[in-house]
């Protein structure tokens, strides 16, 4: 996808919690909108992941320290893959 990263996780509490098998297990990365060097703050582009509550998804964007640029939600799991996940991934809601 053009050099994007790939990166899947479940929204707890309305913040994005990092999965990934050979990456770093449960850092929380925040979702912008906002182009890699916008000569905006990242926060003013943060995405609302009210929608996603409890669900694990898959974001497409640039990764880069804490925040997720030109972020978007390209994949949602329903109750029983997100519990799959959880299940994968050691229960990431603890």
């Amino acid at each position: 996808m053009n050099g994007t990263d790939q990166v899947l996780g479940i929204v707890e509490n309305g913040r994005f919690k990092r999965l990934e098998l050979g990456g770093p297990l449960g850092d929380f990365l925040r979702l912008t909108s906002i182009q890699r060097r916008e000569a905006r703050p990242p926060e003013s582009g943060e995405l609302n992941l009210a929608e996603y509550e409890g669900k694990a998804i898959m974001v497409s964007g640039y990764v880069d320290s804490d925040w997720v640029y030109e972020a978007a939600v390209i994949d949602q799991a329903g109750p029983i893959l997100t519990g799959v996940v959880q299940k994968v991934f050691g229960q990431a809601g603890e």
